[in-house]
């Protein structure tokens, strides 16, 4: 059993720490954006913490036999003066500082990976927390570091095992990829109604190296998820593909930046999501072309589908540009499905929510297809036909 003792009283000492603050709110950077949410009155003193205990059942699952050589160990078993090296994201804007802290020096779980040059993983890593009574908290601080021409793999399952239990979750994932690397990061997020999800994602990418980003966020009553991608490299490149569907009462904040620092650095967005019932949704993207990034090119769109009238949904794209010679885009589409294809399905023999789903699936399993892991996708294909047709 790894000794958590320490970190489990930091976490508690910071969350009394923010809970005694005269205000915590979760995002500082350009454009606040919890009023949209009916949210802007939220911080950590509102919400009743479970008693923080470490994250005792087994979460990681790997291949032995495909990671000889490298260094994969709990965080827990890496002392601070080596984790300091890895602190340092001054450039990233869209996440919160509190939360981020929180994970840095609360953790009750996680995982460090170095990979070594050269070293191509060919099966992932994968994380699995599962929160329940004798789990209900998770605080996982997760660092990633691949060197020159090495790829790597991770998944991360976030769920709760049944519906009644009032789960916390705070996540911190680093990746530091280094000249020609690789790195995917996969994340699922299915926690119930009555669970809090937050969940900070940055990345340093060098010169050539490749980061991906995979999140289909699915659960949680109050979900503010953050991605923050720093192209310090020449031909640097983040994408990021994201799917979600908010339902019921939930609220859901995406913030998601990509600064583009290295010429010829490449970053796109890509997100489809769909809202019903009464949920409410935020999505704000930045590229941000710094100087010194000449010949950089930067995408977003998101596409959202609309089922009930009575949701409500905010999209906030920023282009921030000191340099002449880039190419940024950024589009955005909100509105029903088309009737013509609803049409066209029912008249093949489908009823109403069958035709949804199946129109819903279509915008959604390119960015399933991107999760290496069959049960997730199984999982979500049934979630999503549940969710829609309310079986």
């Amino acid at each position: 059993m790894i000794d958590n003792r320490g970190n489990l009283s930091k976490s508690k000492r910071i969350i009394s720490e923010l809970q005694n603050k005269k205000e915590f709110r979760l995002n500082q950077a350009y454009v606040p954006t919890w009023k949209h949410l009916g949210l802007n009155n939220f911080h950590l003193d509102n919400y009743k913490f479970p008693e923080i205990e470490a994250y005792d059942a087994g979460y990681m699952d790997f291949k032995a036999e495909d990671f000889e050589g490298v260094t994969l160990k709990f965080m827990q078993e890496i002392d601070g003066e080596n984790l300091a090296q890895y602190s340092s994201f001054k450039d990233a804007t869209s996440v919160s500082k509190d939360s981020v802290r929180l994970g840095e020096n609360g953790f009750n779980s996680g995982i460090f990976v170095k990979v070594p040059e050269n070293k191509i993983l060919n099966s992932p890593i994968r994380l699995n927390f599962n929160l329940n009574e004798h789990n209900p908290t998770v605080i996982d601080h997760n660092i990633i570091v691949a060197e020159s021409n090495s790829k790597i793999t991770l998944v991360v399952d976030y769920c709760t095992e049944n519906k009644d239990i009032d789960a916390f979750h705070n996540g911190l994932t680093k990746v530091f990829a280094k000249s020609g690397s690789v790195v995917d990061v996969i994340k699922v997020q299915r926690m119930n109604d009555k669970s809090t999800h937050f969940d900070s994602n940055m990345a340093q990418v060098e010169n050539g190296a490749k980061v991906n980003w995979i999140t289909v966020e699915m659960g949680s009553h109050i979900n503010v998820t953050n991605y923050n991608s720093d192209l310090k490299g020449e031909y640097s490149s983040a994408d990021i593909y994201s799917a979600y569907l908010v339902d019921g009462d939930r609220r859901q904040d995406l913030y998601y930046t990509t600064n583009h620092f290295g010429k010829k650095s490449t970053s796109n967005m890509v997100i489809e999501g769909v809202l019903k019932d009464r949920a409410r949704k935020v999505f704000k993207g930045n590229i941000d072309f710094k100087r010194g990034s000449s010949k950089s090119k930067g995408a977003q769109a998101e596409e959202v589908l609309l089922l009930d009238p009575t949701v409500k949904t905010d999209t906030i794209p920023i282009l921030l540009c000191q340099e002449e010679d880039v190419d940024g885009q950024h589009a955005a589409s909100v509105g029903k499905i088309d009737e013509n294809q609803l049409f066209y399905l029912m008249s093949r023999g489908f009823d109403y929510g069958e035709a949804e789903k199946l129109v819903i699936e279509a915008r959604f399993n390119p960015i399933f297809d991107k999760i290496p892991a069959e049960d997730l996708k199984k999982f979500l294909s049934e979630e999503l036909k549940r969710r829609i047709i309310n079986e």
